[in-house]
Order: C-alpha cells, then structure tokens, then sequence
C-alpha cells in the first residue's frame, strides 16, 4: 500500500529530500552541492528510499518547492518530481519556496514571533519575502511572493516581526540602519521534512499523475530573460 510522500527542495542553499509517513518524517537528507543536484538528485533519493526500507513504489505522491529561488534548482526539482510522478502514477504537488520555509520555522521547536517573514537572497540588490501569521503552529499567509529591496521590506515589517532564511543577514543590516527591530531567526531548518508533511495534507491517497500541473514559482525573470523584457 502506498502511504509515503517523498519531499524534494533544491531551490534554497539548503536543498534536501526527505519521506513523511503517518504525520512524521521518517528519512531525511540534505543536498550539499547546489550546482550538482541534476547529477546527483535520483541518486540520493534512490538511497534515501534504501535506508528508509522503502522502495519508490511505496510512494503515493511527491512534493517539490516551486520557487523563488535557484533558477536552476527549481527547474531540476520540479522535473524531477514530475518525471518521477508520472513513472510511478502517483499525485504531484508544489509549494512556494517561502511558504515552505514558514512551516519549517512555525514547526520549530523553539517556536516563532506571531509575525514571520520568509525571505531569501535575489540577487540583484533584492531579497524575495512573504509575511506570514503563525496561529497554532501554522503559517497564515498575509502577503504574497515577491521580490523587494531590503530598505523597503524592512519598512513593511511589522516592529519585532521574525525573519527566515538566507536573507535574513541582509534584512538585519537594512533594519538597524532604518532604526528598525526584527528577530533573526538564524538556524532555519531544512525544508524537505516540512514540505512532505504538508504533501500528506495535499495529495490524498490514490491521487493520480495529473500533467501539466503544478508551474514554477520564479517570482521575476531570470537574469538571462530579464535584458529581452
């Protein structure tokens, strides 16, 4: 019977794949080399399945975040986790990268302020952010994905607001320079444990492959496509 959902991050620094079963993760392990994940993405899944005593049959759906993020890793993510979907017949679904880091933080342990801003490196001088509420150890989203110079987002943040993720040093230098406080949440968690649990929620069992479906989440154009905008 097929009761595991298989997590895949490859669009932040942290990358990870890990298995839910039964509201718990059960197997989880990071991917450290971000510009390897197409080389070696199939390979840690395969070994992750082995260590868990699980073969890839024994999933009912995979997960994947859909971005912001790396360009590159969210388009490697999410084919994979098609590609592997349609193998198995098995129900897909993606998650904003932000999202997924507001339910690693909301689920920490040492718990968060009420306000959370999930928020990672853009490059360009930008940070991508999204504000959340946390009400029962769940993320509410308040606003939408977006990409924001610093100075701005901290003027947006509520006084106190938490902040995580890899952008999370730049907001901090903009908040003490505009006399601003927020909490830097520092040891963010990896994100593929979270994403799985919430893949229990959104694909019920016996969930067929559903092509087409779901689409990056790349916020703004890439670098390359941005000059032919």
């Amino acid at each position: 019977m097929r009761t595991t959902i298989l997590g895949i991050d490859t669009a932040t620094s942290r990358g990870s794949v890990a298995l839910a079963r039964g509201g718990m993760v059960v197997a989880t392990t990071p991917l450290t080399e971000r510009g390897a994940h197409a080389r070696d993405l199939l390979g840690r899944i395969e070994t992750l399945l082995g260590e868990a005593g699980l073969r890839a049959a024994d999933l009912r759906g995979v997960v994947a975040t859909l971005g912001p993020g790396s360009f590159t890793g969210v388009r490697v993510g999410l084919a994979t986790a098609k590609g592997l979907a349609y193998a198995l017949d098995i129900g897909l679904a993606g998650l904003s990268t932000l999202e997924a880091l507001a339910r690693a933080a909301a689920l920490a342990e040492h718990g968060v302020p009420r306000d959370l801003c999930a928020a990672l490196e853009a490059g360009r001088g930008e940070v991508y952010a999204a504000l959340f509420r946390v009400e029962d150890r769940q993320p509410v989203r308040i606003t939408g994905d977006a990409s924001h110079r610093p100075a701005d987002l901290v003027r947006l943040l509520p006084q106190g607001a938490c902040v995580v993720g890899d952008a999370g040093p730049t907001l901090g230098q903009a908040a003490r320079e505009a006399g601003r406080t927020i909490v830097l949440l520092e040891a963010w968690p990896s994100l593929a444990g979270p994403l799985a649990l919430w893949g229990e929620r959104a694909i019920p069992p016996g969930t067929p492959y559903d092509p087409g479906r779901p689409r990056p989440n790349y916020v703004r154009p890439s670098d390359a496509e941005a000059p032919r905008r």
